[in-house]
């Protein structure tokens, strides 16, 4: 593994740097309407999803710095052995994330410290309601605090999508700023909730839990009337 290339394993994916190989399996979910419904573009056409796989593999180039946005495409560990879809190039991706402190086009910064990072994700609808985009997020997030000190990770999402609020909220996002649609800049205009994790919180929530300590043994009560019955 390159270190300007980290790939990141969990339980049951592979976490890589997007490729231009990627275009027709992003495309196959970020052109269609019911998933764009709640993500800032509308269906990419494949021309659209190669320029946005151009655009992050230019990114990918300036990594490692301070100041960075990286799409990661994520596979379905042991694919190859049948538990997902494989071709002579590789296993198809089955969804992205992205994590960005600097605008995707490069042009400025896109959080007030460096320290500060955004994150957000689309999957195939056929891989939803199976945990992965949760077990993905948890992955990028953690690699995040560990791996560039990350102070905290945000994310936003549009106030009908309550799948997406809620799979933050497990993760221990909790929302600092809600936003009507007439507050919101974007074009879409839907209410937004923006949620946050510190450090100190994500390391709170990956702290294994420390045993009870023991209590004093107490004195018997007088029996009540239903117990003496």
């Amino acid at each position: 593994m390159q270190p300007n290339r980290p790939e990141l394993r969990s339980a049951r994916l592979l976490l890589r740097p997007i490729e231009a190989r990627d275009a027709d399996a992003m495309q196959s979910y970020r052109g269609r309407e019911d998933v764009t419904r709640y993500l800032l573009h509308e269906p990419l056409s494949p021309a659209a999803t190669r320029a946005r796989i151009a655009q992050a593999l230019e990114r990918w180039d300036e990594y490692p710095a301070e100041w960075f946005s990286l799409n990661f495409a994520v596979e379905l560990l042991g694919a190859w052995e049948g538990d997902g879809a494989a071709d002579e190039d590789g296993v198809e991706a089955i969804g992205d994330l992205r994590v960005w402190n600097l605008l995707p086009d490069g042009s400025g910064p896109a959080s007030e410290e460096p320290s500060i990072f955004w994150l957000g994700y689309a999957f195939h609808p056929d891989m939803q309601g199976k945990g992965y985009a949760r077990e993905a997020a948890a992955r990028l997030v953690d690699w995040l605090f560990d791996e560039h000190a990350a102070s905290e990770v945000r994310a936003i999402a549009w106030a009908p999508n309550t799948a997406s609020i809620g799979l933050l909220e497990k993760l221990g996002f909790r929302a600092f700023l809600t936003l009507d649609a007439e507050q919101e800049p974007h074009p879409k205009k839907l209410p937004a909730v923006h949620l946050r994790i510190d450090a100190a919180a994500w390391a709170a929530r990956a702290a294994p839990t420390a045993p009870a300590a023991p209590t004093a043994p107490t004195a018997p009560t007088a029996p009540t009337e239903s117990e003496e019955s």
